[in-house]
């Protein structure tokens, strides 16, 4: 407990200077899944999805370069499964609560643009998830919803993501584009009782977002002032 106060007190003078944003995004998903794996051989191919992400965040900038950026977002995801011996098809729909926190690292690009890179880990709630399966014996579509009280899906994903983007800024606005791929390291499905060909996928997901978002934290003055010692965007 000591060490926890000890880092926080050292940790004050730079929070208490740091320039803090709040905003939106959101975007595209493309979403797909690895490790597909059918038991009697044939092969699977797996399909992108599209979907949506919306949510909204906050940029912590610790001087000109380092900003920490946690976020709360909705995320459609999943994947569309075929097999070669076979016309059918499985269509896993899933919506998550992502939360990732991102460490971003930029330079200024003349007085308002900034072009920067980030990475950092993301936790994701499964909040809602339903399965459409082709039948292509008899051309029926059949959508299934899970109940997360029976089936075998994994609530809670855990991931990587890593990306970039570009950001411009005007008095207190920032607009943002940003591309990320972010990296499941968990199974979609539990161990224990997972469907035969979706036992060892894991998701894969590339995004494309939009964001504004509006300074906050620090005061004109402070902003104007950093702004001047960077020399261009900070």
């Amino acid at each position: 407990m000591r060490k926890l106060i000890i880092l926080c007190l050292f940790a004050l003078p730079t929070l208490l200077s740091a320039q803090l944003e709040l905003g939106f995004r959101a975007g595209l998903n493309m979403s797909e899944a690895t490790d597909l794996r059918a038991t009697n051989g044939d092969l699977i191919k797996a399909a992108k999805l599209n979907g949506i992400n919306a949510g909204v965040f906050a940029n912590i900038q610790l001087g000109s370069i380092v900003a920490l950026q946690p976020e709360v977002t909705f995320s459609q995801k999943g994947f569309a499964a075929s097999w070669d011996s076979s016309d059918s098809s499985s269509t896993l729909n899933t919506s998550y609560l992502d939360m990732p926190l991102m460490i971003e690292a930029g330079f200024a690009v003349g007085k308002n643009l900034r072009v920067f890179a980030n990475a950092g880990p993301n936790v994701s709630y499964l909040i809602k998830a339903e399965e459409e399966f082709y039948n292509a014996m008899n051309g029926e579509t059949i959508t299934t919803e899970y109940n997360f009280d029976v089936e075998s899906l994994e609530r809670i994903d855990v991931g990587v993501n890593f990306g970039g983007g570009i950001s411009f800024r005007t008095n207190r606005w920032k607009y943002t584009l940003d591309a990320r791929y972010n990296m499941g390291l968990k199974e979609i499905m539990a161990a224990e009782d997972a469907m035969a060909f979706i036992g060892n996928a894991k998701h894969r997901v590339t995004n494309i977002s939009v964001g504004i978002s509006y300074f906050v934290f620090g005061g004109a003055k402070k902003m104007i002032n950093t702004t001047k010692e960077a020399g261009k965007y900070y």
